[in-house]
């Protein structure tokens, strides 16, 4: 089940990254455009068949899965502060994109790097499932975990208000697919508490997570589509 959910996530989002490449390097939504590069990365690197390899050409000693966390850290600024923006919420926009959610971001960075450091990770393990006992790693997941949850809350009351507005059906079900998808983000933290601890839900709560996010954006895109081919107001 995992497996599936990762290649199909992979699968989509390198879908998303093809379809908006033209924008990366100009015109609209660039920011969108390189968080979905950048979930590319991410999901391939959670991949063994995709990490063993990559990391074996960086040395063999994870260096790969710091490329894999700070991706996931660029993809929810970029993906956040858009959708605070595009839901019109000046307060979720300056909890991601202002002096906190700055420091949240550069603390939980820091934190990523100075746990690997501190760690000994030799010998490449997808998800550095070999290491987990020690508690330099178990500092590395959380810092990771942090961030992604942070970015996460600070975009489910717009998305939710959107969700149900009297926005048009497709925006309303763009927002809802979003909605799910940050709020499974968040729902996974307890499950990675010792009392409650669930590997298996959380990677498919993750990866449903990245398919539920994914296809709010794309309807987002028809939706801008049709009201652009329509004459009708930029959104």
């Amino acid at each position: 089940m995992t497996v599936i959910l990762q290649w199909t996530a992979l699968a989509v989002c390198l879908a998303c990254t093809i379809w908006r490449s033209p924008s990366l390097f100009g015109g609209r939504n660039r920011g969108l455009s390189w968080a979905f590069a950048l979930a590319t990365v991410s999901v391939a690197l959670s991949l063994p068949a995709i990490y063993l390899p990559v990391d074996a050409l960086l040395g063999g000693i994870n260096l790969a899965n710091v490329l894999l966390r700070l991706s996931i850290f660029g993809v929810f600024f970029l993906l956040t502060s858009r959708v605070a923006a595009a839901y019109n919420s000046p307060l979720a926009r300056a909890l991601i994109r202002g002096p906190l959610g700055v420091a949240v971001l550069a603390v939980c960075s820091l934190g990523i790097c100075v746990a690997y450091f501190l760690a000994d990770v030799d010998g490449s393990s997808t998800g550095l499932v070999a290491f987990t006992s020690q508690p330099e790693i178990a500092a590395y997941m959380w810092f990771g975990v942090a961030y992604t949850t942070y970015a996460s809350a600070c975009v489910v009351v717009a998305t939710a208000k959107a969700a149900f507005s009297r926005r048009p059906a497709i925006d309303r079900t763009a927002a809802f697919s979003m909605l799910v998808g940050f709020a499974l983000v968040c729902a996974t933290v307890p499950l990675r508490l010792p009392l409650w601890k669930n590997w298996p839900a959380v990677d498919i709560m993750t990866f449903a997570a990245i398919l539920f996010v994914a296809v709010g954006l794309v309807l987002v895109w028809i939706s801008f589509g049709r009201r652009r081919v329509r004459g009708g107001p930029r959104a």
